[in-house]
């Protein structure tokens, strides 16, 4: 009788420990991938597919930016670094 007991005491310790756990990682994901204000197709098949993806990649449309955008975010980071 206390194998039985201690089986289930485990199993809902693992449930109340896992069940959170991947809900939170299943949170985070459909918001970034389906509720925020850049999300996308490309932005979603982006995270499946490449390997190192990165968000700051996308624009508020959920475009890819062109490494002329990028450049300029850069410059314009640099000089408000510098004036501070």
């Amino acid at each position: 009788m206390t194998v039985k007991f201690l089986q289930s005491v485990l199993c809902a310790y693992k449930a109340y420990w896992i069940g959170p756990l991947l809900g939170g990682v299943l949170a985070g994901l459909l918001y970034d991938l389906v509720f925020a204000v850049n999300a996308s197709v490309a932005k979603t098949k982006a995270f499946f597919t490449e390997r190192a993806y990165d968000d700051s990649q996308f624009d508020q449309q959920g475009r890819r930016k062109t490494k002329e955008q990028e450049e300029a975010e850069a410059a314009q980071a640099l000089k408000q670094s510098a004036a501070a």
